[in-house]
């Protein structure tokens, strides 16, 4: 059975471990910090899936609210605060390009993203 398709304004939703940000005693990291991209750049604008465009691979979106106060090793390049859609339904194509869904998987920081959604849930692929 297939699984809801994703649309511009779903999200790519995570924990970053990859940003840390100093406690404030200054002497450990405070932990992860979530991580959460709403779809909104590579979407296919001529597919509406839910009256939203539809999601495929290589569709990205930006973490919101960004991480302050970050701090990367030196001699490290900076880690992105973007999540893009890395493998979706290789039975679908929607613009020449496979389909996104909710188990679709996603790159976000320095670390695959679990979770993607909500999706549309009255149209399936795959």
């Amino acid at each position: 059975m297939g699984n809801p398709a994703l649309v511009a304004g779903d999200k790519i939703n995570g924990t970053c471990p990859g940003h840390q940000v100093p406690s404030g005693s200054g002497t450990a990291p405070a932990g992860p910090l979530p991580f959460s991209a709403p779809i909104s750049q590579g979407t296919i604008a001529t597919v509406l899936i839910g009256g939203k465009p539809a999601a495929v691979v290589g569709s990205s979106g930006f973490n919101t609210p960004p991480h302050a106060g970050i701090v990367d090793p030196p001699f490290a390049s900076p880690t992105s605060q973007v999540g893009r859609i890395t493998i979706g339904s290789p039975t679908v194509l929607i613009g020449g390009q496979m389909a996104a869904t909710t188990r679709s998987q996603a790159a976000m920081c320095a670390t695959p993203a679990p979770a993607c959604g909500p999706g549309v849930p009255t149209v399936l692929v795959g």
